[in-house]
């Protein structure tokens, strides 16, 4: 665990194959490093140069001064081997190594990574790779990779068979303005094996939640042992790569993993209190719930929604998780039809039927939200002010000159009712300790004009594009949260 820590807040890294084309690897990982302001020292290792983007080089790791933590090593595969006896020689705590064409293109290659392993393990030195493109650590402003990616600093952590998806994955928060803590791409997964980084993870404290995408563990029965011991203490999201015939046969030239029994793997998983998603989307909006929204103490679930067809939807969707829109109590249908429109639904979805403005759209879900019966909530209709604005746009009423002031008027009123809602989102989580979904087609992208999606972003939250996708998301909570309680921890 402590070389894994030195790994992730090295004092010192090096670059060997660093280089001065902006068109290689070894360029683009020197260059993320300074982009990302790494404060620490970074030797870059070059034969024929003496210095790259005005950084120093040196010939050999040899020749650098003082200790190394880790090594990012980007050569040739026939070239490896001294890299890495250089690294052993140099007493680094790990090595990252983004050299690709081993063990996932033939036998031989296999045959090499499995030897450069037993090296480093018998040195004491923990590697990742070969054939991936890097770590990074936003808690130390480590940027280890060859890829362009640098979010801001939060407790999702994400261990990734495949750079790609990986960076998919982190491109879609940085998207959404949600934070990021550690991305760990473990590639052929030669060296340290990924239950040890998953343990490393699971101790890690600016680690709350943890993301893996895997398309096969080497040793089955050890990564499952370490996902127990993780989720009786974070949620676990896993996104599983080679499901089907097809994607089996792509696993094994991409990453040379076994996809193995899919069947045992999801069913240990579940077993294990994981929860698994089905694709990249889902795996992606579950991992940023889990970040920004309490866990719920039951699968009681109210859905309040500006109109009735989202609300039907979400309901579909509901009744599929397994998640229980119960009938609104008596007393709450009652203050319910006191500040609603007589034509509301007096039924759970709360289907406002587009009635009532600012006070119906926020009294309706505090009323909901505080509801003892519901353990948490899914809000369907934010985004007004979006709407708003696009109508003032285009329409050729509002548009004539002599509107301004109408213009004006109009969008500044439909924004203070998105600011509203959120606003009352965000109060109603935190003093109810409830996860308030908010879905929206109109908010759920990122923008200037969208005052709800920067509100909710401050909190750690995003909005969900469709009522499917905020009802998926709130089963997985509600999943999780019934692991808890099984376990006596909730």
């Amino acid at each position: 665990m402590e070389r894994l820590r030195r790994m992730f807040y090295p004092e010192s890294v090096a670059v060997v194959g660093a280089s001065a084309n902006p068109q290689k690897w070894g360029f683009s990982a020197l260059h993320n490093l300074l982009q990302g302001k790494f404060p620490g020292k970074i030797y870059p290792v070059n034969l024929s140069r003496d210095q790259i983007l005005g950084v120093p080089c040196y010939k050999t790791l040899g020749e650098i001064p003082g200790k190394v933590d880790l090594v990012m090593i980007i050569v040739p595969p026939e070239n490896l081997t001294q890299a890495i006896d250089d690294t052993i020689r140099k007493r680094a705590a790990g090595v990252v190594v983004l050299t690709a064409g081993l063990g996932e293109v033939s036998e031989d290659g296999k045959q090499k990574e499995a030897e450069l392993a037993a090296k480093l393990g018998a040195a004491g030195v923990e590697g990742l790779g070969p054939n991936c493109q890097g770590i990074f650590c936003t808690q130390s402003r480590l940027f280890a990779q060859y890829v362009f990616l640098f979010p801001e600093a939060g407790k999702i952590s994400l261990l990734s068979q495949s750079g790609n998806v990986g960076a998919s994955t982190v491109g879609s928060c940085l998207f959404h303005g949600v934070g990021f803590g550690k991305f760990i791409n473990y590639g052929n997964e030669a060296m340290t094996p990924v239950h040890e980084l998953l343990d490393y993870l699971t101790l890690d404290p600016d680690t709350s939640v943890i993301a893996i995408y895997i398309e096969g563990p080497k040793d089955g029965r050890a990564f499952f042992e370490a996902l127990g011991r993780a989720t009786v203490k974070k949620p676990v999201v896993i996104l599983k790569g080679g499901i089907t015939e097809a994607g089996s046969r792509a696993v094994s030239s991409h990453t040379g993993a076994m996809s193995g029994r899919n069947e045992i793997f999801f069913s240990a998983c579940e077993q294990a209190g994981a929860i698994v998603t089905p694709n990249l989307d889902e795996f992606f909006f579950a991992m940023v719930t889990f970040a920004g929204q309490p866990i719920p103490k039951s699968n009681k679930i109210g859905v309040v929604t500006w109109g009735g067809g989202w609300g039907v939807l979400a309901a579909d969707e509901c009744a599929r998780c397994g998640l229980d829109l119960a009938p609104l109590p008596e007393d709450l249908s009652k203050s319910l039809g006191e500040v609603l429109a007589s034509r509301w639904s007096r039924n759970n979805p709360v289907d406002l039927a587009t009635s009532g403005g600012n006070r119906a759209l926020t009294k309706s879900l505090e009323l909901v939200a505080k509801d003892p019966l519901y353990a948490g909530v899914i809000h369907i209709g934010i985004g007004i002010a979006l709407g708003a604005k696009a109508m003032v746009d285009q329409s050729f009423f509002l548009n004539a000159p002599e509107q301004a002031g109408l213009r004006e008027l109009f969008i500044k009123g439909s924004a203070k009712v998105d600011e509203y809602i959120a606003n009352a989102v965000i109060r109603l989580s935190h003093e109810l300790d409830k996860p308030v979904l908010v879905g929206s087609d109109l908010a759920s992208v990122p923008g200037p004009d969208n005052v709800a999606w920067r509100i909710l972003k401050q909190d750690g939250r995003v909005i969900y594009p469709t009522p499917n996708s905020a009802a998926r998301a709130m089963n997985c909570l509600v999943k999780y949260g019934s692991f808890l309680r099984r376990k006596g921890l909730m």
